[in-house]
Order: C-alpha cells, then structure tokens, then sequence
C-alpha cells in the first residue's frame, strides 16, 4: 500500500521521538551521531546558525558549492544577547564560525558561487572572514553594477569593509557579473561534464533590486514604477533582495532574503512585493523565511501560494518569528487545496523558552525541530528529503534530530 504525505511525515516524526538508537558516536544517520556529510548525487542546504547572522552553504548533486549570505552584527540592542545568545560562543566573529563550519564539510578551498541577498549587515558582513580561508570563483549581489541605486539603511563601515575586501578579490579573479533576474542558468552546475544532473536540476533567478521574474518571458521593474509614481527615491533594502528558486528532481526552494514591503504600481495602489514573488514562486518543498519571519513578511497569500513543508529560519533578535507570522506559516487554511495537506514543520536555530511557549500554545509543539544548524540534504533524485538538526552549541557537527519528508 501507497503511503501518503501525511501518514509518512506522522511515522517520521513518530520514529525520531525514539532518540537514540545504539548510543551512536561516530558518524552515523541518526540521533547522537555525528553528521555523514555530502555524497554524489545529494543536494545538501546548511542554515548554520550563529545566533547573529543569516548563512546557507549549499553543495549541489555534482559537488559545486554556494554560499548565500554570510553577515554578522556586531551591535546588539540590551536583552538580545541574553535572549539569542551567539552560537557556539562570541569568543570569534559569526563569519569565522561559519568558515570553519564548511571547513568540516569540503576539503577544497574554493567555493564556487558567492551571493548576497542585499545590504543588511546581518547578509553580508561577514563574508570578508569566510574569505580568510576560501577563495570564492563567482559573485553576484542584488544591485550590481547600480549599487546604491536605493541605498539607504545600510550599515556604511560593514558596506566599506566588504567594499574593501570585494575589489582585490575581483582583481585576484573572481567573476563579478549581474544578478539576471529571470535566467535559469546562470547559477548552474559547475562538475557535471556530461550533463547528467543538469537534465534535473536548476535555479530560476526570480527577484532583485525590486525587479521580478512574471514567470514567463518578462520583467517587472516593482520598484522603478514606484518610484516613478510616488517621486519617493530611496528604499528600504529588504524589499530589493535577490531572490531564487532552486529544482532538483520533485523538489524545491525558495530563498529571497529580507524580501517583504508594499508598492505603488502604475495603477496608483499598493500591492504586497511578496505575495508578487510568491505567485511566481508556487508550491515549494521548503522555504527561507522572509526577513527571519518578521511580522510584516510571511503573508497568508505568500504562505498560500508557497504551502512548504518545512521553513527555516534565523534568528538574532527575539521580536523575530513572532506569534502573528507564526500563525499565518501553521495555519491549516492556508494549505487547503493541496494533496495531504499537513501543518509544516519550522526549524530555528536558537529557541527561547517564549518561543516554545508558542507552539505549545498554537498545538504545534510536535512541530518544531529541535534547536541548531538546520541541513537539509535531498536523496538522488529529488523524490525525497531529510531535514537534520545539528548541535550548535559546539563544532561537534553532532545530530540532534532527523526527520524525513516525501517531495511535494
């Protein structure tokens, strides 16, 4: 017999609530053994938290690599550290703990793709620190070359340093291009000569500097309009995020930065920028939060169009995942219409005793993975994913929860 979306993630999540199985120390796939890496074929997503920044690696099925975003904030208003503590100490900067997490995974020093989502310190400040120890061969950021074209709350001593460090390394090498908003092939697969993964496998560039993708054969310039109808010329960088969507086999994700915010079209009327992107988006496995969940992001429209399995989500201030976007991510109306439709689980890297409270509240405590770096690692194929949580407390690359999903 056939088993459905639902029965499978209930027996998932039923077999991982067992813990440990044998007491494991070494490397191994279940609770208590120490993370066994990528292999061939496997499409693995690392959300390595840190407590004060947002940071994915990516290693795709032929071994090409990407970092998306890597920040650090090194101001942190009173209460935030005693409520989001830095991940594993603040005895090193978040972009040093970063290096030498994907020190433990590849044994090269190169990393392939290099990209920021935009301009907010917690995306990009701590980039200079991973390239102590990397060499990065392609760039690509949201606004290149008409950097600064909105700029206006950007952090200017993070923006000068990153400057500082961007300039001789493009000398040194790296590719420096624009972000082509619509192509499907320009983030593409690096170690695949014969094309074997690539017949499977894509990302789609869908957004940036508040431009967007139509979803066939056009652009949008959201922001130009704006701009043009409400002689208003300076905007917030969290709506101008790059955005992609990556496919590989029967599954899918989203990643768009801070993307949230509203803007005046040429009809006169507001719209919400996100629930736009969404519609071009459509049904993902698993999806980034918008701006850490923050509660003007993560719309029920968004949430409709979107209907993940799985979120994930940074953290480095307690007002963010809120119990208003919370809601809108778990409700079950806003999953109706698709086969099976479950209530998704949310992987946080850091979970104050508030949060739980949360989900306890919302019924939803069985639904949140535990605390740590979230890694997504998709079977051969595409037809099957697993999400591991891994201790952050420590550089143990230890795991402390699995669980298992069938592809969307």
């Amino acid at each position: 017999m056939r088993m459905n979306r639902r029965d499978f993630l209930s027996n998932s999540l039923a077999t991982a609530a067992l813990g440990v199985v044998g007491g494991c120390a070494t490397v191994g796939d279940a609770v208590g053994c120490v993370y066994p890496g990528w292999k061939p074929g496997e499409l693995d997503i690392h959300f390595i938290h840190t407590g004060t920044s947002e940071n994915t690696f990516m290693i795709f099925p032929d071994g090409t690599t990407m970092l998306l975003d890597c920040g650090h904030v090194k101001k942190r208003k009173p209460g935030y550290a005693e409520a989001l503590p830095p991940m594993p100490s603040g005895e090193r900067r978040a972009g040093e703990w970063v290096g030498r997490y994907i020190k433990r995974l590849i044994p090269q020093h190169e990393i392939d793709y290099l990209m920021v989502s935009h301009w907010h310190s917690d995306h990009f400040a701590g980039i200079p620190d991973v390239a102590e120890s990397f060499r990065f061969l392609n760039y690509y950021d949201h606004q290149y070359p008409n950097v600064g074209k909105y700029r206006r709350d950007v952090d200017d001593e993070d923006f000068d340093v990153f400057q500082k460090w961007l300039e001789p390394a493009v000398k040194a090498g790296m590719t420096r291009e624009p972000f082509r908003v619509g192509a499907k092939d320009q983030i593409r697969l690096q170690h695949d000569p014969t094309g074997y993964y690539r017949r499977v496998f894509e990302i789609r560039n869908l957004a940036a500097n508040g431009v967007m993708w139509d979803g066939r054969k056009n652009l949008i310039d959201v922001a130009g309009e704006h701009v043009k109808q409400t002689g208003q010329k300076y905007i917030n960088e969290n709506p101008l995020s790059s955005a992609i969507r990556i496919r590989y086999g029967g599954f899918t994700y989203f990643t768009g930065g801070d993307l949230e915010g509203e803007f005046v079209g040429a009809d006169g009327k507001k719209s919400s920028y996100e629930e736009r992107v969404g519609e071009v988006v459509g049904p993902v496995c698993v999806c980034k939060t918008n701006h850490h969940a923050f509660f003007p992001s993560m719309r029920d429209a968004f949430v409709k169009s979107t209907k993940p399995q799985l979120f994930l989500s940074s953290a480095w201030s307690p007002n963010q995942q809120n119990p208003l976007s919370l809601g809108r991510m778990t409700a079950p109306e806003n999953y109706a219409g698709g086969a099976n439709p479950i209530r998704p689980v949310v992987a946080y890297g850091a979970i104050p005793e508030f949060r739980k409270r949360q989900f306890d509240q919302l019924g939803l405590s069985g639904f949140l993975a535990p605390e740590g770096h979230a890694v997504v690692k998709v079977n051969p194929g595409g037809f099957a994913f697993k999400l591991y949580t891994l201790t952050a407390q420590d550089e143990s690359m230890r795991i402390v929860g699995v669980r298992d999903f069938l592809c969307c």
